[in-house]
């Protein structure tokens, strides 16, 4: 009996790989941001630097992208993710070495951060872009589902895992780990490129397409418009999570193993939004349910900095991210789909911009919570989330009736 689980019939050689590969390299990206926020708030007790330290390569992430996007439909994708994770990997090892040397670490994090921004900005699209090569653009929610799904699933395992090695080794000993996984992912890549073929990945014809006119393209699409007016949500997550740290320490009372645990509840939350989407494909993914799941998203967020129990946070974090999850994997499915082919390495890039600003708002979030406090600032970022989505709602007809 056929089933919508018939998705892992696409689990090829190349796509197991990729699969793998991708997961290691997501999980050290937020892994990052973890273990730096804790860090910096240990060494510093700053929101504000928490913010800005954590979210550099966030902020740093749109000037990779802009060319990122280009290359994405002009040269090899295969080659230019295996050697944005090669520098990453490399830059990963270099923030390892200069905080376990204490040679100026809250300066080498920042400035080494900044590399690895633009490095993992330029991969990124053709990161994401690679799924088309290997599936087929009729096969992009399918592949995004389960790309999303093996990444949280890393996502999930790891900190608990970094958590138990908190009873073994420092957390500036603990560093040492993020490069070893990313080493081990860009062997994955480097082992794909041989598969690949390169039919699929050279188009000429874009060459001369900028970014700005794929954005003005984008504006006038009647699908587009709205898939990114909605989009502008990324940013203002990004002002809520400098203050998940700071909550966990000084509201629910949790030292450094008990706060990665609870962020643990995000890829949990993940992984469980992830099968959902598995479960049912395209019949979730419309303009009403996209923004129904921002929406939950933003409720679960206020009940997470609205308890004081750190059992109820764990498991409001977990349901938001679960809709979190389902969102933004329905939302760059939407792009891709709904981008003409000369343009979608482009257009993922537009929103991978989007992602980029979200890290000013990581910094502003934290300045925010230093000034006016953790509350005020969460229910600016919820308040924000409902309103855009509901009025794109009210008055985008288009978008409500989008369909996959």
């Amino acid at each position: 009996m056929e089933t919508n689980f018939i998705y892992f019939k696409f689990m090829n050689k190349p796509f197991g790989i990729f699969l793998f590969a991708h997961a290691l390299g997501y999980s050290c990206f937020f892994l990052r941001i973890i273990f730096v926020g804790w860090y910096v708030l240990e060494k510093t007790d700053s929101l504000f630097l928490v913010g800005l330290l954590s979210s550099i390569p966030v902020i740093i992430f749109p000037l990779g992208s802009i060319y990122g996007g280009k290359f994405a439909d002009t040269i090899s994708r295969k080659l230019v993710v295996v050697i944005a994770r090669t520098s990453e990997a490399i830059l990963l090892f270099l923030t390892a070495l200069f905080i376990n040397l204490e040679i100026y670490p809250l300066a080498s994090i920042g400035i080494i951060s900044i590399f690895y921004g633009i490095s993992n900005g330029i991969g990124a699209p053709s990161r994401i872009n690679m799924i088309i090569d290997i599936l087929g653009k009729e096969n992009v929610p399918k592949g995004n589902s389960l790309s999303e799904l093996v990444a949280s699933i890393a996502s999930a395992i790891i900190p608990a895992i970094a958590s138990l090695l908190l009873n073994i080794f420092t957390l500036e000993e603990i560093f040492w780990i993020l490069p070893l996984i990313t080493f081990t992912g860009a062997i994955g890549m480097y082992i794909l490129y041989f598969l690949l073929p390169n039919q699929t990945i050279i188009k000429k014809e874009s060459d001369n397409i900028s970014l700005t006119k794929s954005f003005i393209f984008a504006l006038k699409d009647k699908y587009l418009a709205p898939i990114f007016a909605i989009g502008v949500c990324v940013i203002i997550w990004g002002l809520v999570q400098p203050l998940i740290p700071a909550y966990s320490r000084d509201i629910l009372n949790l030292d450094g193993r008990g706060y990665t645990l609870i962020q643990s509840a995000n890829y949990v939350g993940a992984i469980i939004g992830c099968i959902i989407l598995l479960k049912f494909g395209n019949k979730i993914i419309t303009g009403k349910l996209i923004s129904s799941w921002m929406i939950f998203f933003a409720i679960f967020l206020f009940i997470f900095f609205t308890t004081n129990n750190p059992y109820i946070a764990g498991i409001a974090l977990l349901i938001a991210n679960l809709n979190y999850a389902i969102w933004i994997t329905s939302l760059i499915s939407s792009i891709q789909i709904f981008s003409d082919e000369k343009f979608v390495g482009r257009n993922v890039s537009i929103f991978a911009i989007m992602f980029g600003i979200g890290g000013f708002a990581y910094m502003i979030g934290g300045f925010l919570g230093d000034l006016i406090g953790i509350y005020p600032t969460m229910l600016i970022a919820c308040l924000l989330i409902m309103t855009i989505n509901l009025v794109v709602l009210s008055y985008s007809e288009n978008y409500r009736k989008l369909k996959i």
